[in-house]
């Protein structure tokens, strides 16, 4: 099996699936991290995809999403191929069954090739691995001291800082003018992780969902997260504890067809919301956000005795 490691987390992958072409990606993630947790992915026996899918798809899904649904089977949970015609052709039919904390995980997979007419050739499906997978190791970490994010994950002069808001809110966009501007390196431009370990919160970058293509296996102690808002001129202010819950109610990926996760989850976010300071930037998409960011981020750190960035 091959080791993946991400978040301080070790994914081990059946030899069949990480050798793929569609998982080149994972290859980044490959250099040994220190691990608290272990998630294993088996590739099944083919010949029992049809019946794994028979017996999941008689008990109740508990979440739907555009690509598949996920049924709770009393001892495992079971991720499953949406059935429409496009899906199956485009990512395969498959089966990923979990047990209930998702430390182990086996895919059922049909990868039956199709015919591209826009390139004139055949195509083979590739592994699920940027949905389902995903969508299970990120339910595993909110069981183990973790939550992925909908946001950017920048590291400036050894500090991170996060930029938190719905699709097409400028979060890559700020990303890469602290990049231009303040010679920040940008680590993930969707999905990082959080853990708060020996008491400080590490922003993580992830082996999936990097917009622009942009993850590194990299990680970083995390100073600040920003909210973003954009508006015809930049101001910033401090949000409250409750404010800051509210905007991480609305970006932490969380797994809400299971409630022992969200037991879990909704404790740490509290902790996140109480120790690390969080801002509202409302911007315009210039070099001046950047630097009243950051002026107000170093005013703070010194306010509060704390390392700048």
């Amino acid at each position: 099996m091959k080791a993946y490691y991400f978040a301080n987390y070790r994914l081990l992958v059946d030899d069949a699936i990480s050798q793929s072409d569609r998982m080149e990606y994972l290859a980044g993630f490959s250099k040994v991290m220190s691990a608290t947790h272990t998630f294993t992915l088996h590739l099944g026996d083919e010949a029992l995809l049809e019946s794994k899918m028979a017996e999941a798809t008689k008990c109740p899904i508990v979440c739907t999403t555009d690509r598949f649904n996920i049924h709770d089977t009393q001892d495992s949970w079971s991720f499953v191929s949406r059935m429409d015609e496009e899906s199956v052709k485009i990512r395969g039919k498959y089966v990923l069954t979990c047990v209930r904390d998702y430390s182990k995980m086996t895919l059922y997979i049909s990868r039956q090739p199709y015919y591209e007419e826009r390139i004139q050739r055949w195509i083979m499906p590739g592994f699920p691995m940027s949905s389902a997978i995903r969508a299970a190791c990120e339910a595993g970490m909110t069981m183990r001291d973790g939550m992925p994010l909908h946001a950017a994950l920048i590291e400036k002069d050894g500090y991170g800082v996060v930029f938190l808001g719905p699709s097409g809110m400028g979060k890559s966009t700020q990303a890469k003018l602290w990049v231009e501007h303040q010679g920040a390196d940008f680590i993930i431009g969707d999905r990082p992780g959080l853990r708060r370990i020996d008491g400080q919160w590490i922003g993580f970058g992830m082996p999936w969902d990097g917009k622009d293509g942009i993850r590194q296996q990299k990680q970083v102690p995390i100073r600040a997260l920003i909210s973003l808002e954009q508006a015809p001129e930049n101001s910033i202010r401090r949000l409250t504890k409750q404010e800051a819950m509210i905007v991480l109610l609305n970006q932490v990926m969380m797994p809400m067809w299971d409630d022992a996760a969200m037991a879990l989850l909704t404790p740490l976010m509290g902790q996140l919301a109480t120790e690390i300071p969080f801002y509202n930037l409302k911007n315009l998409p210039n070099k001046e956000a950047t630097e009243l960011t950051r002026e107000t981020i170093c005013e703070t750190c010194s306010s509060e005795s704390r390392p700048i960035v």
